[in-house]
């Protein structure tokens, strides 16, 4: 699953190696309806009233290979502080041989409550929280980057997603995100 939040990429891409920068990986989403418990004069017990509000919580980790530790270090300490704080979730899902499709939703950023760092490695946790997630098209035109995009995985050779690295075992296959056709 790619990720972006107000047009910036919060997982990979689609253009970057998947070694050096994974798509969302550990995803959790935490729906639920806001009800309020209504007291009412001598009834025996409150009423828990549905008040017609959905919020959803998706949260999910990221890896990435920087350059250097010094690099690593930077992108631990500064990250949150230069990501949006709110705007359109942009949610591609799909896999090898599957017609790719996008959903959406107002999000804001709430947290990031873990980024860690190993060496020149990342591992970052993004927390989105906001309303319904509503299923696009298939492939959307005014997408992330402004034109229509879409997402193609082929197997590396030999490769193999149970048990291993998904980053080993799949990369994205060349891809014009200008409206072009596939590389």
């Amino acid at each position: 699953m790619r990720i972006s939040l107000n047009n910036v990429w919060l997982t990979n891409d689609g253009v970057a190696d998947l070694h050096a920068w994974t798509d969302a990986h550990e995803v959790r989403l935490n729906g639920r309806q806001v009800v309020q418990d209504a007291q009412f004069l001598r009834a025996v017990a409150a009423q828990p009233l549905a008040r017609g509000n959905v919020v959803n919580r998706l949260q999910f980790t990221v890896t990435r290979q920087h350059a250097s530790v010094a690099e690593a270090a930077a992108f631990v300490l500064t990250a949150f502080g230069s990501l949006p704080t709110s705007g359109t979730a942009m949610l591609i899902c799909g896999a090898y041989g599957e017609l790719p499709l996008t959903c959406a939703f107002a999000a804001v950023l709430e947290e990031m409550p873990e980024s860690v760092f190993h060496g020149t490695r990342t591992d970052t946790v993004f927390v989105l929280r906001g309303g319904v997630i509503n299923a696009l098209s298939p492939t959307v035109a005014g997408g992330v980057d402004g034109a229509g995009f879409g997402t193609g995985y082929v197997y590396a050779q030999g490769g193999s997603v149970d048990g291993g690295n998904l980053a080993d075992a799949l990369v994205p296959a060349g891809m014009d995100l200008d409206g072009g056709g596939w590389g």
